[in-house]
């Protein structure tokens, strides 16, 4: 009886995430490398199979809604942290490098071997408008505005399910995070995420968070009042292209939750009563049509997790973060091993052997370009360091790097 209630009152227990969060000492790493496989899993269906790996269960949108968490809680962080010029730079060292690796990977090597093996010539790859140059063009900065390159992936079971045949199409979310980038950099810029203002993303939140409820409801009860629902548009915008109003709503308000949580993680409580309950609450709305109410519980079961899984997965994604990798490169990979009949073995051979390849393409993509790329975070233009020699205001290097997120 005493050790029931001694259980319970550790549940009941609470402390800060101020007080629960340290800088090493949580599992955002793992956190984010099990939702990039994740991410895997379901498109292992999607792409080998051509169908959905739960018929209620959007483990993809799950995976990327928890990447978006986790993004606006560290990004917010670093923003806070460092000048805007420089937590630009260090935005940009940290999504591009890997992105154009990647983009010249499929469009200069997997590409050309499809296309001959599929045509005999190289005839028409290059040019035109779904050509392997328009391709690099349309993606180079973010946004996914050419999603195919030719017909290489033409009568993949994708293709025979959803009538497309897209190169790599986890790479739309990074216009949508890019996006929230700039925001942040704007709230920087006019000093909003200080401590004295940090009530209007709160207010912001709350806001959105009455959308997302009454959008449910106009679900539930066969309603046509929905704000944002539609697949409208917002855009197109500069070199990202459009976005989708209601992806936009869906990732924007979880990035904003993320956010929020850091600029009052000195208030937020990390309850473990209140993680299992929201756990349970995210549960059942995701098997209920989850982007509604369900996703605030889901961003604290994200942070709560974070501060809270076992000390030796704090180690996952410290020294070596392979989970943007694996986003990235997954989707061609199993593009390439469906097109060539692979899920004959079965869908969880089909999964364990595209996480493999993909794993060991985001461990190149990390030591060879993203972790070399990080090494410029506290470079300075020249004309900078000799002002700030002679004592002028120039743009300070930061103490650190916040730790790298999915497109971040």
């Amino acid at each position: 009886m005493h050790s029931l209630l001694s259980a319970v009152r550790r549940l009941g227990k609470s402390v800060s995430l101020a007080d629960a969060y340290s800088g090493r000492a949580n599992s955002f790493g793992f956190i984010r490398l099990t939702a990039a496989l994740a991410v895997v899993l379901a498109h292992t269906a999607a792409l080998g199979f051509g169908r959905e790996l739960h018929n209620r269960v959007q483990v993809g949108a799950l995976a990327v809604a928890g990447f978006f968490v986790i993004s606006g809680f560290l990004i917010t962080r670093s923003a806070r942290r460092t000048s805007t010029p420089r937590f630009l730079w260090h935005r940009a060292l940290r999504i591009w490098p890997g992105l154009w690796v990647c983009l010249l990977f499929v469009s200069t090597i997997v590409a050309p071997v499809l296309y001959y093996h599929q045509h005999g010539t190289l005839d028409g790859l290059l040019g035109g408008p779904a050509g392997a140059l328009s391709y690099l063009k349309l993606n180079w900065w973010g946004g996914m505005r050419l999603d195919r390159i030719a017909d290489v992936f033409r009568g993949n079971p994708y293709w025979n399910w959803q009538g497309g045949n897209p190169m790599n199409g986890s790479l739309w979310t990074l216009a949508y995070e890019i996006s929230c980038y700039l925001i942040v950099a704007v709230l920087a810029a006019l000093t909003i995420l200080r401590r004295q203002l940090r009530w209007l993303p709160l207010l912001a939140l709350v806001v959105l968070f009455g959308l997302l409820c009454w959008n449910y409801y106009q679900k539930t009860t066969g309603g046509d009042g929905a704000i944002w629902e539609t697949r409208a548009m917002i855009g197109p915008l500069p070199l990202l292209g459009g976005l989708k109003t209601n992806y936009f709503l869906w990732y924007g308000f979880m990035f904003l939750a993320g956010g929020v949580a850091e600029l009052y993680v000195d208030r937020l409580p990390i309850n473990d009563l209140l993680g299992v309950t929201a756990l349970g609450v995210a549960v059942w709305f995701t098997l209920h049509g989850f982007f509604g109410p369900g996703l605030l519980a889901y961003a604290y079961v994200i942070l709560w997790l974070a501060v809270r899984l076992p000390a030796f997965l704090h180690k996952v994604g410290q020294r070596a973060d392979y989970s943007y990798g694996v986003y990235i490169y997954s989707f061609p990979v199993q593009q390439v091993m469906a097109k060539f009949g692979v899920q004959a073995i079965g869908m969880l051979g089909f999964f364990v052997v595209s996480a493999g390849v993909s794993l060991g393409l985001a461990a190149l993509s990390w030591h060879l370009v993203e972790s070399q790329a990080l090494r410029l975070k506290h470079w300075t233009p020249r004309a900078l360091r000799e002002d700030r020699s002679t004592g002028g205001s120039a743009v300070r290097a930061p103490e650190e790097l916040a730790p790298a997120t999915l497109g971040s």
